[in-house]
């Protein structure tokens, strides 16, 4: 007979023990580990219930009352997702509303431009500096004056400043309150 060579007398003892190993129920000594470490953690669980209960019956006054509140908070949420449509709906509106509105500003200044209607530049400071020198050549009224007439108009002689672009051409209506 020959002799095993020195590697399959290795393989053979390695098969020897694998067959051991499996032969073996590992199965019951896993499950015996397990039950001996979840001993104390049962007994630790039981104690930890016992003291949840205890607590829970004590702090339940509590409980209720933040229930409650955070019911009524969950209703307020949920009323404010239900608006989505309406949030969704007023977004859009005021987009479209500062497109619209920054397109009819650049065009009415483009319309009042071409068609000369703004009022000149150099016109409003001759008029700003008439008011000035009238400013300062006038007195003004004492105190005794004001708090006995308070109720008179003082019409003051200098013309009033013309509003410029738009605003000078438009007609403005005025309120009748003699409707007796």
């Amino acid at each position: 007979m020959e002799e095993p060579s020195s590697l399959s007398a290795i393989l053979d003892a390695v098969a020897v023990v694998a067959r051991a190993v499996w032969g073996i129920n590992w199965s019951w000594y896993l499950s015996w580990l397990v039950h001996i470490v979840a001993l104390p953690l049962r007994l630790l669980w039981i104690l930890l219930s016992f003291i949840a209960s205890f607590l829970l019956v004590l702090l339940a006054p509590a409980l209720y009352v933040v229930s409650y509140f955070l019911s009524w908070m969950n209703a307020i949420v949920a009323f404010v997702v239900g608006l989505e449509p309406l949030y969704t709906f007023f977004g859009a509106a005021a987009g479209v509303g500062i497109v619209a509105g920054i397109a009819l500003g650049v065009t009415s200044s483009l319309i009042t431009s071409y068609l000369g209607m703004q009022g000149d530049p150099q016109e409003d400071e001759r008029q700003s500096a008439k008011m000035e020198k009238y400013d300062l050549g006038t007195s003004k009224a004492s105190p005794a004056i004001i708090e006995t007439d308070w109720y008179l108009a003082d019409s003051s002689p200098t013309r009033q400043r013309r509003p410029s672009g738009l605003l000078s051409q438009t007609i403005h209506e005025e309120d009748d309150d003699s409707d007796l």
